[in-house]
């Protein structure tokens, strides 16, 4: 969904502001002051465009298209264990998500950046805060997208995601989103690990597990599969905290994790609402195509 709406309210200001200069130009001077509420409410309604866009959105909210309806269908255990009422309302927030952030793609053709890399992450986002009414990361609204692995001021090698506090910026490769998304088995999730970063830092005063075993790492491979050094390497960037890595497990691996984290998840439970969480697995994410990376 694309942030349209405040352009078809500022048209006929815009015509209206065309049509007195036209007349002005052609017939008389005495025209000359009408362009000038025209152009003013066409200034003004362009700079309140994200406010006005969010406002109209957020009453009359839009579905997915079928094509991204079907991606989560497919990839989103989370979006599959649901009824078909929170599946609409997951949709819904998703298209509101992508109408409330700042994507800025970087390196992409045309700069445009494909829906299916914006749904892959959305989605992991509206997925922690399902059961909240307010959905959006208001302090980490921008969001930077490059097509592979990239370097930053801040980490100046190749990695794949970044949060950075200080501009409330996500960075992401697409190649290792588009991975942890399609392939959650055997790739880790940047997506979700650095929006569970931001849920962190958003909600500081939550019931986290005040700490973390020793052996944690252990523990979390144990209940995923997955090796610290493979999630540091999906992530590109070494010393990764374990809380993070295990707010992605608890909705990845859920059943896995709930057997060998049983207080953590009794904790994330409580913080991200048991209503959805507590329900079984009955799909599995498909092996995807070659053609769908």
């Amino acid at each position: 969904m694309r942030q349209v709406f405040a352009n078809y309210l500022a048209a006929p200001f815009a015509g209206g502001a065309i049509l007195f200069l036209y007349l002005t130009w052609t017939q008389d001077l005495d025209y000359a002051p009408w362009i000038i509420p025209f152009v003013l409410m066409t200034a003004l309604i362009y700079v309140l465009g994200p406010q006005i866009n969010w406002w109209w959105y957020n009453r009359h909210p839009q579905d997915l298209s079928p094509g991204l309806t079907d991606l989560l269908e497919r990839f989103c255990r989370f979006y599959q264990r649901l009824n078909a009422t929170e599946k609409k309302r997951f949709r819904e927030r998703v298209a509101l998500f992508q109408a409330g952030t700042d994507w800025d793609p970087m390196g992409w053709p045309d700069d445009i950046l494909p829906p299916d890399v914006e749904v892959a992450l959305a989605s992991q986002a509206v997925m922690l805060t399902f059961s909240r009414p307010k959905f959006l990361f208001e302090k980490f609204e921008k969001v930077v997208i490059y097509p592979k692995p990239f370097p930053t001021p801040e980490y100046p090698f190749f990695h794949g995601s970044e949060l950075f506090e200080p501009d409330g910026c996500l960075l992401f490769s697409a190649e290792q989103v588009m991975a942890g998304f399609l392939q959650p088995n055997t790739h880790y999730n940047v997506g979700l690990h650095e929006y569970a970063k931001a849920f962190i830092l958003t909600y500081p005063d939550e019931p986290y597990p005040a700490e973390l075993a020793p052996d944690v790492w252990e523990k979390l491979q144990q209940a995923s599969g997955l090796s610290r050094e493979q999630v540091e390497s999906a992530i590109g960037i070494a010393g990764v905290e374990p809380l993070p890595v295990a707010i992605h497990h608890y909705f990845v691996f859920q059943e896995p994790f709930r057997k060998t984290f049983q207080q953590e998840a009794a904790s994330f439970d409580h913080i991200f609402g048991s209503d959805v969480t507590l329900q079984p697995e009955t799909l599995q994410p498909e092996t995807p195509k070659p053609e769908t990376l």
